[in-house]
Order: C-alpha cells, then sequence, then structure tokens
C-alpha cells in the first residue's frame, strides 16, 4: 500500500511539472482532481481528511480572483 501511496504521488507530481499529461488533454487542475479521487478511492487517505484539508476561505479567495480575472478579460482590459 506504500508503495502505491508514493507511486501515485510521484505521478501526480509529475504531471504538476510537466503541466499537462502526454496522450491526455488534462491540465493542472485536472490532475489535481483526479491524483486526488485515486487517493480517496483507493483508501490511503479517508474521506474526512480529505473534506478536512479543504480550507474554505481558500476556496473562496481563488474563486473571487477567478471572478475578478474573467470580467478583466472580458472588459478587454488584458
Amino acid at each position: 500500500m506504500i508503495t502505491l501511496k508514493y507511486l501515485l504521488l510521484g505521478l501526480t507530481d509529475l504531471g504538476f511539472g510537466l503541466g499537462y499529461v502526454p496522450g491526455l488533454r488534462m491540465n493542472r487542475a485536472a490532475i489535481a482532481i483526479v491524483g486526488s479521487g485515486f487517493m480517496v478511492a483507493l483508501g490511503i487517505v479517508n474521506l474526512k481528511t480529505a473534506w478536512d484539508a479543504i480550507d474554505p476561505s481558500t476556496i473562496v479567495f481563488l474563486l473571487g480572483m477567478m471572478i475578478i480575472n474573467s470580467t478583466l478579460g472580458a472588459s478587454g482590459f488584458f
């Protein structure tokens, strides 16, 4: 199980480093979601621990920045 955990973590980190997965259309956000989904599905991290690792204030901050960025992009600011 420990080998599987490190293999999955290594593949996820490799995908982050490359910025995409060769042969698949996955960006860093998709790699993070798939990697964390596999961690929960394979029982490496339980669901309660995964939910506790999410910081709501960071999610709200990132959502706000994405809204501001898309609004500025639509207005022609960039």
